[in-house]
């Protein structure tokens, strides 16, 4: 077999860390400007380019993809018509926790298709490792990019960030974005603590259930609305590592006498032979709505105005107004008393209903590429998503073996809470990209001489006006969790969830046998047993059914 090498050309380099020259740079960038750079080097047309392969040394992350692939595949039609019709049109890339889930729900799949089949037990733990590595290294990323709950601590008491938070109460911000980051994962971390313990990989267990127990006690379930419960449990695993591998028997006591209950250091002495894991994913993470509004340009003052146009039940047009009030309207003593300078008492009281954008200098541009023309006849409607986040319908989750009370399931991850943050911190982009399609539509519009063509123009853009409500609808709203110590032999597994509003919720038995030694996972998704919570069935399930038949 022979090779032959026609040119080579590779990237530039950089070091690796937070000061490194190419820190702003992405793969595929990098990727693009080595394909440019050959391209104008021979002088190629690229138009007789049928296929491109492209090796990366380092094969992780966006890395380990087809890079040339997708650049050279990608659609400028499809770019063009997420940019100016509609989102939904491109690809949905999921938020970051969506994408940390993946890997998450691959590995305690193939976990439980070890424990269920012993003969591939060895290949399906090999395919869970490898889903527990490729999160380590996503998370690794997103808490590099993002800070830690330490960084974000130590910001938080520099005389800068406090004068910035005085400033943001006087314009009327009523969130602390810096609180909604999603900083690292500790369930999943957690998660790949378990699946390395059932590994036999002790030591990486220990860190993984140490890094999550941190994670949650600095500020990961206060943050999720998490409770103690988890912070216990993963502190209380992590200490059953250092205990069961050895190595620190001058610090696993103290650190025990320092985080755990006294009931849970007496736990430790126990000598359990087998554990049942309980993983409960209780409910459906809330689908996103659509938050229609109406943009005018007033002349006199020079400013977009934005209102919320309200629809849909009495509910959902409360949670619209809440939402609108939060995250857009004008509030605050500064933004009150520009309002009253420029429209009076009448104006202050409407802009807590309203936002405004002052053009300013900006005015003579707007004349000049037709903005006033675009938005007479009736303005335009603009879409952004929003998120109503529903009252839990369902209690915490009573555990009962062989008949025998054992006490309630925790809290380990809130999945509706890290849906509702992210929103909340996309906003303000949201607003930006629904502004930019909708005054292109309508700047497009207004160049036409006809004024029924015009209006023709201006009813056809808003209704094609759309938000992306696009959401991973099959995601839990909440993931409970329960480790048993059971001695070996078969145990009557029983889960009992009530309804917040009385009667029973969710009711499951499964019987379990476990061997000296085992670790079994008890794996259940508990959904309403009668009509006692809204049901929520994805869409994409129908579809399924509908193909079939």
């Amino acid at each position: 077999m022979e090779a032959y090498i026609y040119d080579a050309v590779r990237t530039v380099r950089g070091k690796g860390n937070n000061k490194g020259a190419l820190l702003g740079i992405t793969p595929t960038e990098l990727v693009k400007q080595t394909m440019v750079h050959l391209k104008d080097k021979h002088n190629i047309d690229t138009t007789l380019v049928e296929d491109i392969i492209l090796g990366c040394v380092t094969q992780v992350m966006d890395q380990a993809a087809n890079i040339a692939e997708d650049l050279t595949t990608k659609r400028a039609g499809d770019l063009l018509k997420a940019a100016l019709i509609s989102p939904s049109q491109s690809d949905y890339a999921g938020q970051e926790f969506e994408r940390a889930f993946i890997h998450y729900i691959k590995a305690l799949n193939y976990t439980m298709m070890a424990l269920a089949n012993p003969a591939k037990k060895v290949d399906h733990l090999e395919s869970a490792r490898v889903e527990a590595r490729k999160v380590d290294i996503l998370l690794s990323d997103i808490a590099y990019q993002k800070g830690t709950y330490q960084d974000a601590k130590d910001d938080e008491g520099k005389l800068f960030s406090q004068l910035m938070k005085i400033f943001g109460v006087l314009a009327g911000q009523v969130i602390d974005k810096d609180k909604l980051i999603y900083r690292e994962d500790a369930y999943v971390r957690y998660m790949n603590g378990l699946i390395y313990e059932i590994n036999g990989e002790l030591d990486s267990a220990r860190i993984a259930y140490q890094k999550a127990a941190e994670l949650y006690e600095q500020g990961y379930a206060e943050q999720y609305s998490l409770g103690q419960g988890i912070v216990q449990q993963a502190w209380f695993d992590t200490i059953r590592m250092m205990k069961q591998d050895g190595g620190y028997e001058d610090e696993w006591p103290d650190l025990a006498k320092q985080k755990l209950s006294n009931a849970s250091q007496t736990k430790l002495d126990s000598s359990a032979k087998a554990h049942i894991v309980i993983i409960g994913h209780t409910g459906w993470v809330p689908p996103r709505g659509e938050l229609n509004m109406h943009l005018t340009l007033d002349t006199n003052t020079r400013e977009l105005v934005i209102q919320p146009i309200l629809t849909g039940t009495p509910e959902e047009q409360d949670a619209q107004l809440v939402w609108f009030h939060l995250m857009y309207a004008d509030r605050g003593l500064l933004q009150s008393v520009i309002n009253f300078q420029l429209r009076g008492v009448i104006g202050a009281l409407e802009g807590m209903a309203s936002k405004s954008f002052r053009l300013g200098p900006l005015w003579g541009l707007a004349e000049q590429i037709g903005l006033p023309d675009a938005l007479a006849m009736g303005g335009a409607r603009v879409t952004v998503p929003y998120y109503k986040l529903e009252p839990k319908t369902f209690g915490m989750t009573q555990v009962m073996v062989d008949g025998k009370p054992h006490g309630e399931m925790v809290q380990a991850e809130s999945l509706a809470n890290l849906a509702f943050q992210g929103q909340l911190l996309n906003a303000d982009k949201d607003l930006q990209a629904a502004l930019g399609r909708t005054m292109t539509k309508n700047l497009f519009c207004g160049q036409m001489d006809d004024d029924l063509a015009k209006l023709a123009c201006k009813s056809v853009a808003a209704l094609s006006s759309q938000a992306d409500t696009r959401a991973w609808l099959t995601l839990p709203h909440t993931i409970h969790l329960k480790r048993l110590s059971v001695e070996p032999g078969t145990h009557q597994i029983t889960l009992q969830t009530p309804s917040a509003n009385g009667g029973t919720y969710h009711e499951v038995t499964q019987s379990l046998e476990v061997d000296e030694g085992d670790i079994k996972i008890f794996r259940e998704h508990i959904i309403p047993t009668q009509n006692t919570a809204m049901m929520q069935q994805p869409a994409s399930t129908l579809t399924v059914w509908l193909t079939k038949r």
